[in-house]
């Protein structure tokens, strides 16, 4: 044994895996130990291990170190002596040993009586006495049995003296020496008892011990702009949870963040809870009924009533209300993506359902006016019946005799039936503009907005701002789809199967005697206001989508072409229009019959054919075909100015022109103009340019009748003049190049004087006659 001492790397090894007390006594076995192995920087190495051991940093023996060695307690001494040196470590290491190794003697002997001096008589003293004990004693866990055994009886010791803290912390609680329970709160977290003082704190302020909440916080006679008992329970909250914020400061002050951990409990566990059970759209229930629509009113209250309004806290730091918000944000969700999911399919569903009943409304509407005309009709023509039917009475007994038969009877229902179809025909001209109701449109894009604007309540919340906004979108598009199929496509189909059936020479040829029966109403008219309400509609869908959708943020400006809410509107924007080209061709082709009647009706054949003695007599004017005629169009034409863009207008008015402009051919075609009368046919063709380059003004079209002007001259010219009618004929460019030679000669065929012309135009056109020729 005596040989292996004299080794120093076995001595110093033995010595490493010694107690302070051992090492000391083994120090002093013999004078070789002590003064050849175990000293110098062998016996620092023990003491620099040993403080490494309990958590204390070494510096480098050059770096300045001012090392407080004056007399300390077991209280602070720790938290003074945080570095030293190899040359100072066992003077270091002298101070922690005078300061705790009697208490840790006291721990290896389980001696826990009168374990603390009465300087150290203070709950927190001895809370931190406690901690560093457990600190110093690893200075000797190269010792593992020895230090198991202080650490064990340790643990045994803290756990005494937490359950005799708690008992006092609880006696002051209950007191409401909340000043004495903050102290033993403090010695809770000195101990790293954290959870302990949580579960303490959270079992003295119960929510629902303390919070008396309605059982309906929206009751059936609530509104969603007033609700008194939403307010008052949130006050209720607010109050509580401001009350706790006030007792967490007192108690934990800012040493420990309690208050955040509770508030996300009482949160999680009770309000987000009771808030959601106040919001279902279940109807399942008897006596149940749907409070789902409530939850964007419920969810800005809470924030601008409940979290706005929460107090200051020290122990909560400054974002205490933001992160407040986003507890509720969080366990709020899924109540707010069923609200989303609700919402959407509630819309739709609504929207169907007013357009549904509107559609009933019109039809049943419809039915009562029939009926009403059918029942007018009948009474009137039942009136006129009764002689008729008083006088076949009488002559009952002879009606082998005269033979009278049912054949008025007869005549007088087909009559009947007749201006009763005429009469419902008139009537549903007179319905059309209000196949789309603009007050239905401008209700539902309202209810549109409603919705969406309850929607984007919760953009606030980051996690489901693109849920929201995919939502508000889905919304816009139930509103846009349902109306082009429910309500527009219905309204221009029916529209336009009207303006189809609708025949003016019938009401015109047919004489109607029941006075009080609807007048003639031109079905252009009517169509163009549906086109101005389909106008006024699509602007306000236009002015929607950007106010509501693209400054809002629902949607990227910059990448709005990408979504199917554009191909939505412009798919709607697009059927607009075709019903509109489709419906306007309808009712010109409904003026041209106007103007044919017109043409029919007022256009005498002596209008351009006038009786030789009576032309010196004869006023030159427009004739009354021509006045007519442009009147129809000037009250036309202009339909739809201010109803829908321009594009659209020129287009129409420049078919109107041009179809007019085949109609005055066909007409120029029907009658004989003398040499006279042509004076009066250029009167018309004035008249018809002047309408159509001074009002109309288009200027495609004005070409048409200056070329129109010109072929007036063909019938101006006298018989004595047929050659030089036959160059005229010759002469295109004369005509503006509107008419062909062949249409040009077809015209001059209208002459009155045309068969003793014939054979000099031809000859000047041709080179030669019809006599000319001969067969061979």
């Amino acid at each position: 044994m005596e040989d292996l001492l004299k080794v120093t790397n076995i001595v110093v090894g033995i010595a490493s895996n010694l107690t302070t007390r051992d090492y000391l006594t083994f120090q002093q076995l013999n004078k070789n130990v002590y003064y050849t192995h175990l000293v110098g920087p062998n016996d620092s190495e023990f003491w620099c291990k040993k403080l490494l051991r309990i958590g204390l940093t070494k510096a480098s023996d050059k770096d300045e170190v001012q090392m407080m060695l004056q007399q300390g307690n077991a209280i602070d001494v720790l938290s003074k002596l945080q570095v030293f040196t190899t040359s100072t470590a066992k003077a270091v290491f002298i101070e922690l040993h005078r300061c705790y190794q009697g208490f840790v003697d006291k721990l290896y002997h389980s001696d826990f009586k009168k374990f603390f001096s009465p300087e150290y008589s203070s709950p927190l003293a001895q809370a931190k006495i406690i901690m560093n004990l457990s600190l110093y004693a690893k200075g000797d866990i190269n010792d593992y049995t020895y230090y198991h055994k202080v650490q064990e009886n340790w643990g045994i010791f803290k756990e005494l003296f937490i359950n005799t803290a708690i008992k006092e912390m609880d006696l002051s609680f209950s007191q409401q020496d909340f000043g004495s329970a903050a102290e033993f709160i403090e010695v809770l977290l000195i101990c790293h008892e954290e959870n302990t003082a949580i579960d303490f704190f959270k079992s003295k302020n119960d929510f629902d011990s303390e919070v008396d909440l309605p059982q309906q916080l929206f009751p059936p006679e609530s509104s969603e702009t007033s609700n008194e008992v939403l307010h008052l329970t949130l006050e209720k909250i607010k109050i509580f949870l401001n009350s706790k914020i006030e007792l967490a400061d007192t108690l934990f002050d800012d040493k420990y963040p309690i208050i955040l951990d509770y508030l996300e409990s009482v949160i999680a566990n009770s309000i987000a809870d009771y808030l959601g059970s106040q919001v279902i759209d279940d109807l399942q229930s008897p006596g149940a009924y749907s409070t789902i629509s409530f939850m964007p009113q419920l969810f800005k209250y809470v924030n601008e009533e409940l979290i706005d309004g929460l107090a200051e806290s020290k122990n909560g730091g400054p974002r205490l209300k933001e992160i407040v918000r986003e507890f509720f944000n969080l366990y709020l969700e899924p109540k707010i993506m069923n609200y989303l999911d609700t919402t959407v399919q509630e819309f739709g569903q609504k929207i169907e359902l007013t357009l549904l009943n509107f559609q009933k409304e019109t039809t049943l509407k419809e039915q009562e006016q029939n009926e009403q005309i059918y029942s007018d009709l009948r009474d009137k023509a039942s009136k006129q019946q009764q002689l008729i039917d008083q006088k076949n009475n009488f002559l009952t007994s002879f009606t082998k005799i005269f033979k009278i038969t049912n054949n008025n009877r007869t005549a007088e229902e087909e009559r009947l039936q007749m201006a009763y179809n005429l009469n419902v025909m008139n009537n549903n001209l007179q319905n059309i503009q209000v196949l789309v109701s603009l007050d239905l449109c401008y209700k539902v894009v309202q209810d549109c907005k409603f919705c969406i604007e309850n929607m984007r309540t919760f953009l606030i919340i980051n996690n489901i701002a693109d849920v929201v906004k995919s939502k508000c979108q889905e919304v816009f598009k139930t509103l846009v789809t349902t109306l082009a199929n429910e309500h527009f496509r219905p309204g221009f189909f029916k529209a336009i199967q009207i303006l189809e059936q609708y025949d003016p020479n019938q009401l015109k040829n047919v004489e109607l005697e029941f006075e009080a029966l609807g007048s003639h109403v031109e079905p252009l008219i009517k169509f163009t206001e549906l086109v101005n309400t389909g106008d006024i509609v699509l602007q306000m869908i236009s002015i929607f989508y950007k106010n509501e959708l693209i400054q809002t943020n629902i949607m990227d400006r910059n990448k709005d072409f990408l979504n199917d809410v554009v191909q939505v509107k412009k798919n709607f924007e697009t059927m607009i229009d075709d019903y509109v080209a489709n419906g306007l061709n309808v009712g010109i082709n409904k003026l041209m019959d106007e103007v044919l009647f017109v043409f029919s009706s007022l256009q005498l054949p002596d209008d351009y054919n006038p009786d030789p003695t009576q032309v010196a007599k004869k006023e030159i004017k427009p004739s009354k075909a021509a006045a007519k005629n442009v009147e129809l169009l000037r009250n036309h034409c202009f339909l739809l100015t201010g109803a829908t863009d321009k594009g659209t207008i020129d287009i129409f008015q420049q078919e109107v022109g041009e179809r007019f402009f085949n109609e005055i051919v066909k007409n120029i075609k029907k009658n004989l103009i003398s040499s006279d009368g042509a004076v009066f046919l250029i009167c018309d063709l004035n008249y018809y340019y002047d309408f159509i380059a001074n009002v109309l003004k288009q200027k495609q079209i004005v070409p048409l009748f200056a070329g129109l002007k010109t072929v007036g001259q063909l019938y101006l010219v006298s018989g004595k003049d047929s050659k030089e009618l036959g160059k005229m004929i010759c002469d295109l460019g004369r005509f503006q190049g509107i008419f062909s030679q062949e249409e040009i000669y077809e015209l001059v065929q209208r002459r009155t004087d045309w068969v003793r012309v014939r054979k000099d135009v031809e000859k000047v056109m041709y080179g030669l006659g019809v006599s000319d020729c001969i067969i061979i």
